[in-house]
């Protein structure tokens, strides 16, 4: 695990068998503490007025190498490294103190050592043969200086924490590079979470990493991608991740979006809002870090970044300055490939939109030069944009269309109102109609919309030829109908409406209709219905013939039907029918003279009252 923080490291390692050797150590580094540390040479140098701070060592001492090399190792798994180690030449038993340094060097590399050896010993030729090359060994001989020892500490020590420094600086902007490098040449937002959570796993040493986004209309977080560093390990929680949503507060990611801040969870066990808990210790993991991801300029969180890890972490300064800056840099990186994304959908839409109109469109300029152009794909597929690009309309429509084209664009862009008007084209098939509209979409061009409308000319043709011919119909039947129940004057008070084949319910009350009206605009005083040429009458019809007398009877006026069947009486019997107060005849001309004496009768008593009122 990488500790990208540092702090002033003066952890000491001794390593020796030799007691006084040790006792001689312990009081060179108690002296030590609390007393103030040399100034810099800056300060020196330049008067520097800062207060020196106090140097305080951390000393654990060994007797034997293979217990110095456990420590060493224990104290990097601590994420709590030693920045020293002194050993003695001689160690007895076991190794020596070359060996020793040897090993803890494959070790830890970074750690700086001192070797103290006897002036007699001379361990140089045994260390140019037996480690290589480095400055990170100090040989100091013995009988040691209590001050050049000292000395030696703060120097090595400081050393140490400053090249953790600046390797920390160094990791942070690889880091940084990396990221920025995987986001820039990244083109979809699937190919950029997948490299960056690569990229973090791989140079952070996390051993899984997912990018949680937010849902647009729910506003719940789902997992757009997720990486292993064992993949077959952490399948289980990988399944668990990629199936599961959650609401702002719930769950490891829903906590961290609630917050607005970077979250530590040292302890997934005791998470129990999260069922991917579980399946992350399952896979050995037992730390989290969720980092919300501001995506838009108002900062509004849209997506948390998920970090796990198998052993828990420190909030060290140096990771949290590293994971924030990668998260602006993935919130840059996610909102512009929305905002790419939602144009690309967009303008697929639009484009698929526009190629399904079955229109010839056209971007014409105010000069009449066509600056874009979409043949239909239905009338006219043989239109090519080459032969439309670049080119004068007078060049491509006829001469007539070309001009009011020309015409009908620059008003567009005067008024910008759309402009129509229709041409027809002489084509080897026949003749073709079209529909021009024209609208300016700025001041500089406009749009040109051709339609083949020939079909709907064809369709309004035949509409209007068929609503003439039902109108024809219309006229005709209602001449077959007056025709069919016509009502002939005998005199000025005797109407007689002789009625001939098949009497159905329609034209029975046709009949009474007809018989009514011109009873009421003749003002007649008697109405013959003959129905000498009807072969058969039902029930319904009788019904309608006898409202029929009933509507002439209350205008006033009398009722004669003549020409009655012998099966036609028959059936009015049978189905019985009431014809009292309707007069009837065997013929028509019994009828009509009935009528006529009637209607002597009737002037011979007007002119007897006539006369009486005048006496």
């Amino acid at each position: 695990m990488r500790d990208l923080g540092w702090r002033q490291n003066r952890r000491i390692l001794l390593i020796s068998d030799n007691e006084a050797f040790r006792d001689d150590c312990h009081r060179i580094f108690r002296a030590d503490d609390g007393a103030p540390a040399p100034a810099p040479l800056g300060a020196a140098l330049f008067r520097d007025s800062t207060p020196r701070g106090h140097v305080r060592f951390e000393l654990t001492t060994v007797t034997q190498g293979a217990d110095g090399l456990e420590q060493v190792r224990e104290a990097q798994q601590r994420g709590a490294p030693y920045a020293l180690v002194i050993v003695d030449v001689r160690t007895p038993p076991g190794w020596d103190g070359i060996e020793t340094l040897a090993r803890i060097f494959r070790e830890d590399a970074a750690i700086q050592a001192v070797l103290c050896a006897a002036r007699a010993e001379d361990p140089w030729g045994e260390l140019s043969s037996r480690l290589a090359p480095s400055d990170n060994l100090l040989v100091l001989a013995k009988p040691l200086d209590p001050s050049e020892v000292r000395q030696a500490a703060i120097a090595l020590t400081e050393k140490w924490s400053q090249r953790r420094a600046l390797s920390a600086a160094n990791y942070k902007l690889s880091a940084q590079y990396t990221v920025t490098r995987i986001l820039v040449e990244s083109t979809t937002l699937p190919e950029g979470a997948a490299a960056l959570l690569g990229a973090l796993g791989e140079t952070l040493g996390f051993r899984f990493a997912a990018l949680w986004l937010g849902d647009d209309e729910s506003g719940a977080l789902r997992c757009e991608h997720t990486w292993s560093a064992a993949p077959d390990e952490a399948a289980g929680l990988d399944a668990a991740t990629r199936g599961s949503r959650f609401a702002r507060g719930a769950g490891l990611p829903g906590r961290a979006l609630a917050q607005g801040e970077p979250s530590w969870f040292s302890e997934l066990d005791a998470v129990d809002d999260d069922p991917r808990a579980q399946a992350a210790l399952g896979a050995g993991l037992r730390f989290a870090i969720e980092l919300p991801v501001a995506v838009r300029a108002d900062a509004e969180v849209a997506a948390v970044l998920e970090l796990m890890d198998a052993e828990p972490r420190e909030r060290d300064p140096g990771l949290l300055d590293v994971l924030l800056t990668v998260a602006a840099e993935a919130g840059h990186f996610i909102g512009s490939k929305r905002v790419e994304a939602a144009l690309r959908r967009s303008e697929a839409n639009n484009r698929a939109l526009l190629y399904a109109i079955p229109d010839t469109i056209l971007r014409i300029s105010g000069e009449g030069v066509c600056l874009d152009f979409k043949a239909s794909r239905e009338s006219r597929p043989w239109l090519r944009a080459e032969d439309f690009l670049h080119r004068h309309v007078a060049d491509v429509f006829p001469a007539r269309v070309a001009e009011q084209i020309t015409e009908l664009v620059a008003r567009a862009l005067a008024d910008e109102a759309t402009h129509v008007f229709e041409y027809q084209e002489q084509r080897r098939e026949g003749a073709r109609d079209y529909e021009v509209r024209i609208a300016g979409s700025d001041r500089a061009e406009a749009v040109v919309i051709v339609r083949d409308i020939t079909e709907r000319k064809r369709a309004e043709a035949e509409t209007e030829a068929r609503r003439a011919r039902e109108e024809s119909l219309r006229a005709q039947n209602e001449i077959l109908a007056a025709l069919s129940t016509p009502l002939i004057p005998i005199s000025d008070e005797i109407v007689v409406m002789p009625l001939v084949g098949a009497l159905d319910t329609q034209r029975a009350r046709r009949v009474q209709e007809t018989l009514v009206r011109g009873v009421a605009s003749r003002r007649a005083r008697v109405a013959i219905l003959d129905i000498t040429g009807v072969p058969r009458i039902d029930g319904q019809c009788a019904d309608e013939l006898l409202r029929a007398a009933t509507a002439v009877r209350l205008l006033g006026s009398e009722v004669i039907i003549t020409g009655l069947s012998p099966d036609v009486a028959r059936t009015l019997v049978e189905l019985g029918v009431d014809l009292k107060g309707i007069i009837t005849h065997n013929t028509l001309q019994n009828g009509i003279a009935s009528a006529m004496a009637s209607s002597r009768s009737r002037s011979l008593d007007r002119g007897r009252r006539r006369r009486a009122r005048r006496r």
